[in-house]
């Protein structure tokens, strides 16, 4: 189904980040340095770090079966040609967005 949540969970130290996604079956926590959960100081942090998140996954690049669709798209715009408005070439840039 297509389900999303997010919370902050306390865990001694701190507080970790849970994020579900749509593609996955249960959260999962944020990960930091060398693939271990990231504890936040505090549950303020946290939920920043959770706006931060989810909104760098839903303002990302569309994906078709794991591959951009800005790829295909790209390969398109090679074929037919570049974009013309108003008697100017409008150059088009693609940029991935980080979390």
């Amino acid at each position: 189904m297509n389900r999303y949540s997010a919370y902050s969970q306390p865990v001694p130290g701190g507080w970790r980040v849970m994020l579900r996604f749509s593609k996955d079956g249960h959260p999962k926590p944020v990960m930091g340095e060398g693939d271990k959960p990231e504890v936040f100081p505090s549950e303020l942090l946290a939920q920043q770090a959770i706006t931060k998140h989810l909104l760098a996954y839903f303002n990302g690049d569309y994906q078709r079966c794991g591959e951009r669709l800005s790829t295909a798209k790209s390969e398109a715009e090679k074929m037919w040609g570049a974009i013309h408005m108003n008697g100017r070439e409008i150059k088009i840039e693609r940029k991935a967005v980080k979390a």
